[in-house]
């Protein structure tokens, strides 16, 4: 990973550290909000979501959300060499626990598995993202790979607070563009989904 990178993520996360646990609540109500009323969202019937670590946009909520609206929430759960693993998540309380670095992930035990090609929306997190839809993540690479198996269309839309913007984003072969990104100030789009 380039240092150009590393010294990115640091700046980025600090800003968003700063943010005080008030302003992050009503931040992240305002993403959920925009999320929810977004046709990629509402004509979804299996969606891969993230559970927030640390000050990420909150999501717990929207996550019990899919599971109110009659739609299969789908989470993932951190697997060896960069892998994540798509599984089945019907009740919030009983099927998640704290997986790798303290992230809530799957249980391991009663991992119900889902096609990636299943999933019609996905919702992700990162460090940082510029305005033509580049994504920083946390540099292990799970969503770059995972990107890869989803079917071909399907909506990739980040979730970050205005903070997480930046003006450009280092690229290299394997980072992979997200078509969405929702802050509390609204959408940025940066490829038309049909």
């Amino acid at each position: 990973m380039s240092e150009e990178k590393r010294s990115l993520r640091e700046r980025v996360l600090s800003l968003r550290s700063a943010l005080t646990p008030e302003e992050r609540a009503f931040k992240s109500q305002r993403i959920q909000a925009i999320v929810t009323q977004t046709r990629e969202f509402q004509e979804a019937s299996t969606i891969m979501l993230f559970m927030n670590f640390r000050d990420e946009v909150e999501t717990t909520e929207l996550a019990q959300i899919v599971i109110d609206l009659g739609k299969r929430l789908v989470l993932p759960r951190c697997a060896p060499k960069g892998v994540l693993i798509p599984a089945l998540i019907e009740d919030l309380e009983k099927d998640i626990e704290s997986g790798m670095w303290g992230i809530r992930e799957p249980k391991k035990e009663e991992l119900t598995k889902v096609d990636p090609l299943e999933i019609d929306c996905i919702l992700v997190p990162g460090a940082a993202f510029d305005t033509q839809g580049n994504r920083l993540g946390y540099g292990g690479g799970y969503y770059d790979r995972f990107f890869g198996r989803l079917a071909e269309g399907t909506p990739k839309i980040a979730l970050a607070f205005h903070c997480q913007i930046v003006d450009r984003i280092p690229v290299e072969f394997y980072d992979k563009k997200v078509d969405m990104l929702i802050t509390e100030q609204g959408i940025m789009r940066f490829k038309e989904t049909l």
